[in-house]
């Protein structure tokens, strides 16, 4: 009986070190884990470089294959998109409408200080359409030196759709970047290290695209009860114009305005981007699998006129969003 009892009281007592010793063990885990330091520094260092490896693959995937960020470098797209690589745009209310208007001029070459002797004005509605367009001829050459104070530095940043075209055709109005097609021929400026154009989808795949002529689109006038020129010079109004697909009128709404085309001689002398080359062609032809694109500023902007359409595989995607400036956040049209 003695023994039975003995045998019972050591048995509690080890039941009671095994106890305690299991708690010890969940206090010490408990502190380790809280304190990190159950792992080695390589382990930790292992567990950040995961992270991080595992973040670059995702933003490199993102990248290539969703969306990706793009600066606006130079004015072909203006005002839709504004880019001032070349000092050319400022901003200023022409009208008096209380909106600031959009004004483009043109060095006489590169890295030299004297303008042309015109400025092209975008008269712009609060909302950021276009509500009217002219060009002010003979202007005192200073007169963008003497805006200066209006001038803002500023370069368009956008996010571009990389998978708009997976599953659909561009439409025609669309913004997108792509590569200039190799035409040496035809004077392309191709390089393959040079970043991706973005202008405007005219023409879809087929299609035969006329620009008319220039000549119906200017209309002089000298009208103080419209604007107050107050820059002096003799304003040419452009009329709404239209481009011709496949024989038929494609009315463009607001593009009208945009989409205007140089002509070899007049009263307006087109800083051509490609002086070196006769006019571009009243009439381009799109391939089956191509697309032809436009900028904006089409009076100076190298584009499908000059190198033809775009092979569709050279499309990089869908401009869909300016967010920077913050102040002209929003969707692209």
């Amino acid at each position: 009986m003695a023994e039975n009892a003995q045998d019972k009281g050591t048995s509690a007592a080890s039941t009671a070190d095994r106890l305690r010793k299991k708690k010890k063990q969940k206090a010490k885990s408990a502190q380790e884990d809280s304190s990190g330091d159950s792992l080695t520094f390589p382990q930790r260092l292992r567990g950040y470089l995961d992270a991080l490896v595992f973040a670059f693959i995702l933003a490199m995937f993102i990248r290539s294959f969703v969306f990706e960020l793009f600066m606006i470098p130079t004015g072909s797209m203006t005002p839709t998109l504004i880019g001032d690589s070349a000092g050319e745009v400022i901003f200023h209310d022409y009208d008096g409408d209380g909106v600031d208007d959009v004004i483009y001029t043109m060095r006489t070459a590169p890295g030299r200080n004297t303008f042309l002797d015109y400025l092209q004005i975008y008269l712009m509605n609060e909302d950021g359409t276009i509500k009217d367009q002219l060009f002010l001829l003979n202007v005192d050459r200073n007169l963008p030196r003497q805006l200066a104070s209006h001038t803002q530095a500023r370069k368009d940043m956008i996010i571009v759709n990389k998978f708009a075209y997976w599953f659909r055709q561009p439409k025609r109005g669309d913004i997108a970047v792509f590569k200039v097609p190799d035409r040496p021929e035809r004077n392309s400026p191709f390089d393959p290290t040079k970043p991706v154009y973005i202008k405007r989808v005219v023409g879809l795949p087929g299609e035969t695209v006329d620009f008319p002529a220039a000549e119906s689109r200017l209309v002089g006038v000298n009208d103080p009860s419209r604007h107050s020129n107050q820059f002096g010079g003799t304003e040419l109004h452009l009329t709404p114009h239209h481009i011709e697909v496949n024989g038929e009128t494609v009315d463009w709404g607001a593009l009208d305005y945009l989409m205007h085309f140089p002509r070899p001689e007049g009263p307006i002398r087109y800083p051509a981007p490609n002086a070196h080359l006769s006019r571009p062609p009243d009439r381009e032809v799109v391939g089956p699998d191509e697309i032809l694109l436009v900028g904006d500023n089409a009076a100076s902007s190298s584009d499908g006129r000059y190198w033809g359409a775009v092979p569709d595989n050279h499309l990089r995607g869908k401009a869909v969003l300016r967010y920077f400036p913050l102040n002209a956040f929003g969707f692209l049209k």
